[in-house]
């Protein structure tokens, strides 16, 4: 039998945030497509409606668009993904009940 591996030294865990922890009335998924497509069109040089179809060309071709930008316009991951996710948090209210499932993550998988 394999033994488990330990993630002792990990200090940080991170969750998905796509609609996944968060109610998706507030927006936050909504929010991160509308600065996807305005990185294609401001790195592109191209309209919002072309920008909107070479977004969702790239999603389904690539698996996502960054992956795309990245292989067919040699964008760097940190600077897609720092604009994308520079959104409003503001209409998240905090939920102490979402903290208590990650705070039992002793690190072992």
């Amino acid at each position: 039998m394999k033994s488990p591996r330990s993630f002792t030294h990990v200090d940080t865990w991170v969750f998905d945030l796509d609609n996944t922890l968060y109610p998706h009335h507030v927006n936050l998924w909504q929010q991160v497509d509308a600065r996807i497509g305005e990185f294609v069109c401001n790195w592109l040089n191209v309209t919002p409606e072309e920008a909107r179809k070479i977004q969702k060309d790239y999603y389904q071709r690539f698996g996502t668009t960054m992956r795309g930008m990245m292989t067919l316009h040699g964008v760097s991951a940190d600077d897609y993904l720092a604009y994308v996710h520079k959104i409003d948090h503001s209409p998240l209210e905090p939920n102490p009940q979402l903290g208590k499932p990650s705070q039992s993550c002793r690190g072992e998988s």
